[in-house]
């Protein structure tokens, strides 16, 4: 991936916050038939080495994979390999607020808030080294153009109340929920907890269905006071246009799901919230 980068300009009209309550941030891609050997590890923890020190092992992660307009196969499947499966590698910052993380199918990168001053880099930066860092994993194990299969980008927010309200604060969004029926008795008690869970599929100018939106939003477990609301955008960067490099065709749609992730965002909290967090526009 040694051509020009695909720049970014954020949209006149997009929403801007100055003190989001982004707690996380990640982005990356899946891809198959290529071979990440034990070596190429290595070699990546010497290039990463000055901003990510810390290096972790884990399991592979399963992939979660957008389908569309087919069926998942049933059964198992079996592999067959010619070389042993690599473990996960993490790649952390120092204060393990930034990682990379890269396994034998996937490579992502991540951004968390360890502490509440940390400031949240904003998507323009987080774009920059992501891209830089995929460069530096295609040009290791010598792929200028990774076979994508799925790209995704994921944002967390946790939001908390001021320990007034019970934890039914989604309550209004949904619209059958127990103080939004109008005039009608409800016989069931005092709403105590509200999840939700909004689904949205997205379609090309000739109808292909290539991505998806999952906006998800519970209290937490630990702090039901806290509300954490996360947004994901996956799918297939192939299915948004053609014609283009795979790079462009990445970051393109990875582009596309942050505009869609912060509009979404502020369709789903209100006008209160977004001024206590800076909204600028």
């Amino acid at each position: 991936m040694t051509e020009q980068a695909p720049s970014y300009t954020r949209a006149s009209d997009l929403p801007l916050f100055e003190r989001p309550p982004v707690t996380e941030v990640s982005m990356g891609v899946s891809f198959e038939g290529i071979k990440v050997r034990a070596i190429d590890l290595g070699e990546l923890r010497r290039r990463f080495v000055k901003t990510h020190p810390v290096v972790e092992e884990h399991p592979p992660v399963p992939l979660q994979v957008e389908r569309f307009g087919r069926a998942a196969r049933p059964g198992i499947e079996f592999q067959f390999m010619d070389f042993p499966p690599i473990p996960m590698v993490v790649f952390l910052a120092e204060d393990r607020s930034s990682l990379i993380q890269v396994q034998g199918d996937r490579f992502h990168c991540a951004w968390r808030r360890v502490q509440d001053e940390t400031p949240y880099p904003r998507y323009e930066s987080f774009r920059r080294d992501f891209l830089a860092n995929l460069q530096a994993f295609c040009a290791q194990i010598g792929h200028d153009e990774l076979p994508i299969t799925q790209a995704e980008i994921n944002y967390v927010n946790d939001m908390p109340t001021d320990g007034t309200e019970r934890p039914d604060t989604l309550a209004n969004l949904l619209p059958l929920s127990g103080r939004n029926r109008g005039n009608a008795v409800s016989v069931l008690p005092e709403i105590s907890m509200v999840s939700t869970s909004q689904h949205f599929t997205m379609k090309s100018g000739e109808g292909v269905e290539y991505a998806r939106l999952h906006i998800a939003g519970e209290p937490l477990a630990a702090n039901p006071d806290t509300v954490r609301l996360t947004f994901t955008y996956r799918g297939e960067p192939g299915g948004r246009t053609s014609g283009a490099s795979m790079l462009e065709m990445i970051m393109g749609f990875l582009d596309e799901g942050h505009d869609q992730i912060v509009r979404s965002f502020a369709v789903n909290t209100t006008a209160e919230a977004q001024k206590n967090w800076g909204r600028a526009q």
